[in-house]
């Protein structure tokens, strides 16, 4: 039987939903549950937590944002990050301590032939760019969750700052221009 997000997980905000089984599967239905449910929240995202609690040492989200969405760039100390797309367009951005843009990764479901998974080993700067209406995908990351071991850039705008935000995410745009 598929995972039931209405019996087998809890609403822990309102943007994460977290798995109250020790063995999730995920089937197309609950991701299309996930996609549905985001469209509720006031910024159109959500995650569903397939380990059960932030102390577990393997984290295994299955994540949905919208389509101009902002990631701050941000770095991971001591911890790798992969993230596998299911469903949408991204540009996946790397960048130096000072706002260079190293690599810029075009990203879709396994069927788009672009490539579908990246795993980024270590602590680089990093942020997406969404182009479709929705992305999806799983990411999996090392456990216990402690926000300390997350860096924003300093040179990246404040996700409350809509002005720079938008002039940002037009300048990713024009990378992926031409």
């Amino acid at each position: 039987m598929t995972f039931d997000i209405n019996s087998q997980a809890k609403r822990t905000s309102e943007e994460v939903i977290t798995a109250c089984i020790s063995n999730v599967d995920v089937s197309y239905k609950t991701i299309r549950d996930l996609v549905e449910i985001s469209k509720t929240t006031s910024r159109g995202r959500l995650r569903l937590c397939a380990h059960e609690t932030v102390n577990e040492s393997v984290h295994e989200m299955f994540i949905v944002h919208p389509k101009g969405a902002y990631i701050p760039p941000h770095k991971h100390l001591e911890k790798s990050e992969s993230i596998l797309v299911l469903d949408g367009e991204v540009e996946y951005f790397t960048f130096s301590d000072d706002g260079v843009v190293n690599q810029r990764i075009s990203m879709g479901d396994y069927r788009s032939g672009k490539s579908f998974f990246f795993r980024l080993q270590k602590p680089i700067f990093h942020s997406m760019l969404i182009l479709s209406e929705t992305l999806t995908f799983l990411e999996i990351t090392k456990g216990p969750f402690n926000p300390n071991d997350t860096v924003e850039a300093g040179w990246a705008p404040n996700k409350n700052s809509d002005p720079q935000v938008s002039l940002f995410l037009k300048n990713l745009s024009r990378l992926c221009e031409g």
